[in-house]
């Protein structure tokens, strides 16, 4: 399972997030920055307006409107209602008022109009040129907001089907089947999933072809030798027809665990919740185990597992504990977290690790060197841990759920 922190769909929202939170500070400093530019615009334009009017004779209107047109102030009609009055710089108010000219600043959504009043006239002027930059500051964060989206969906699509694949990729290996859905993107990730589907499909093959060839030859096998076991059984015993009746079953034996391995690597697990005790019974009943060689709890907790291949690795170690045991009864100790099989013996040989690999037997031990390998690739399969200790005369293996 992915972390969350090194999912890359993890890294891209934090990086959009980022990069909106950089972009508001932006607008907030650029906004603030050009709120102190327009108080800076207005005192300057306000100044040029009280020497504009000091220099306008005769002081008509229409003199007024020509001369404050020239600079930029655009005669209207009135104020809006909603407009909010601006308080003037001090100095600026002594200067009109020694010109007997009575001026109020208003501001509404299209910017900054000045109320002219004389004796003769009030007239009402827009300044133009600080309404001219506005709305840059909003016109340029949306803007930049609105690629930045768009690029945060553009890579999130395109990335989208990646967990589609990783999903696809789980499921598969837990030995699930998955359609074939080609993709019809470019990028590089449409190419990776339609490459991997190609791929999966030639291991398809394949695998069924080594699981058709193994089962032919396992059928073929076991017909010579049903027949040669019952032939020996009508013969009169001897040591011959022994030697040759426990050859045929290690024979058979061999193709049984030859089995179980095929099916441990073809991966078709069907986990079910199912009891300890219907495990371990099936297990001695398949060994011909009686019960004074065996002591064990009863382990009634469900476990989800396979229940022919646990069942298979029970078996095997079980198998392994009785035929190496210097002394019986073989014990099973169970809980809630693992099981443990127990017995009697002399120390190892050889290091667990070697011992749990394939094929790697003593001839004087007689077996086969398969049934440790099968109990710890069945526990691997099931993502359990196959542990072993020896303290004090005593081998105890123990699966970890």
């Amino acid at each position: 399972m992915i972390a969350p922190h090194h999912s890359v769909f993890f890294k891209l929202h934090s990086f959009f997030i980022i990069a909106s939170i950089v972009l508001i500070l932006l607008l907030t400093s650029a906004y603030q920055e050009q709120e102190t530019q327009r108080q800076r615009v207005l005192v300057h334009r306000s100044i040029e307006l009280s020497n504009a009017l000091e220099q306008i004779q005769p002081h008509t209107c229409a003199t007024q409107n020509r001369k404050l047109h020239i600079l930029g102030f655009e005669s209207i009609n009135g104020i809006n209602a909603q407009a909010k009055r601006l308080m003037l710089p001090s100095f600026l108010e002594e200067k009109l008022r020694l010109n007997n000219i009575k001026v109020s600043i208003y501001r509404d959504t299209k910017g900054v109009v000045y109320a002219l009043g004389r004796e003769h006239c009030t007239m009402f002027y827009r300044d133009t040129a600080e309404g001219q930059t506005y709305y840059f500051v909003w016109f340029l964060f949306f803007a930049l907001m609105g690629g930045l989206i768009s690029i945060y969906l553009l890579l999130w699509r395109n990335l989208l089907p990646l967990k589609r694949l990783y999903e696809q990729i789980k499921r598969y290996g837990e030995g699930e089947a998955i359609p074939y859905t080609p993709s019809r993107g470019k990028d590089e990730i449409a190419l990776i999933s339609n490459a991997f589907h190609n791929a999966l499909e030639k291991q398809n093959k394949l695998k069924s072809s080594r699981e058709l060839f193994l089962r032919n030859i396992m059928h073929e096998l076991k017909t010579p030798i049903m027949k040669g076991k019952f032939i020996v059984e009508l013969e009169e015993p001897s040591s011959n027809t022994t030697l040759l009746g426990k050859l045929f079953s290690r024979m058979e034996h061999l193709i049984f665990q030859m089995a179980q391995i095929e099916k441990m690597h073809a991966f078709h697990l069907q986990r079910t919740l199912t009891p300890l005790n219907a495990m371990i019974a099936t297990a001695m009943e398949r060994l011909l185990i009686d019960s004074q060689s065996l002591q064990w709890e009863k382990c009634d907790q469900l476990i989800m597992v396979d229940e022919e291949l646990f069942t298979s690795a029970l078996q095997n170690l079980i198998d392994n504990a009785v035929r190496h045991a210097t002394a019986l009864p073989v014990t099973i100790h169970c809980d809630k977290e693992k099981i443990c099989i127990q017995n009697s013996g002399e120390p190892l040989k050889r290091p667990v690790q070697e011992a749990l690999q394939a094929f790697v037997t003593e001839k004087s031990e007689g077996g086969l060197g398969l049934g440790l390998y099968i109990a710890q690739s069945v526990c691997e399969l099931h993502d359990f841990e196959l542990n072993y200790t020896y303290e004090e005369g005593i081998h105890t293996f123990c699966i970890r759920f």
